[in-house]
């Protein structure tokens, strides 16, 4: 398991089309630099699964929805953030609920064999790979983001603010007009983009 410090975070996120708008209201620095990268999420359509799963530069990054507030905003935990091959520990922990009827046959998991060995049986996982284009700033005290996303024909923007405070989070959401209870988490996000949050699992 990543032995990094845990830092849970309030959070609160939105999907558009375009949110040039919220951009240009969040004063998004212009000489801010976009950082690319291929991601691959794992979504459970069941609704049973309580962790946002992905796979980023070589590593498995898990969070677990801890607490959603009376307002709205959600409290997101880093659980894991391992490189790969991935070890049989880690596998367990994560996919516990998933796990294949012969248990896990290998000491150590490519992200390939992640993918083949345990999602693909799975009727509830999907596997959804994207592209995104992030710029990370400071807005009224808390991390902000804006990221452009691709998902197959699927493009879409996002903008996210963080901070272990949830009234500094509030405050930063009411300077900018922002609904609290309107936050939508990258799985919730994903589905809804992709026609996916009612399939049958």
């Amino acid at each position: 398991m990543s032995t990094s410090p845990i830092i849970p975070r309030w959070e609160w996120r939105c999907f558009a089309p375009s949110l040039a708008m919220l951009a240009q209201a969040a004063s998004l620095p212009a000489d801010v630099a976009p950082r690319d990268s291929d991601e691959t999420y794992l979504l459970d359509l069941s609704g049973r699964c309580a962790e946002n799963v992905k796979l980023r530069d070589g590593m498995l990054d898990v969070k677990h929805l801890r607490q959603t507030d009376a307002a709205g905003l959600e409290l997101w935990e880093p659980m894991l953030k391992a490189h790969f091959p991935l070890g049989r520990t880690d596998v367990a922990a994560v996919f516990g609920p998933w796990m294949p009827p012969a248990g896990l046959t290998r000491d150590a998991y490519t992200p390939e064999q992640l993918v083949e060995d345990i999602v693909a049986p799975q009727p509830a996982l999907r596997v959804v790979e994207l592209h995104k284009s992030r710029r990370a700033f400071s807005f009224a005290g808390c991390l902000a983001e804006l990221a452009q996303i691709t998902a197959g024909s699927v493009s879409l923007e996002s903008f996210a603010l963080e901070h272990e405070d949830p009234q500094r989070l509030l405050a930063a959401l009411q300077s900018l007009g922002l609904d609290s209870h309107a936050n939508t988490n990258y799985i919730l996000g994903l589905k809804r983009a992709l026609g996916l949050e009612h399939a049958a699992a």
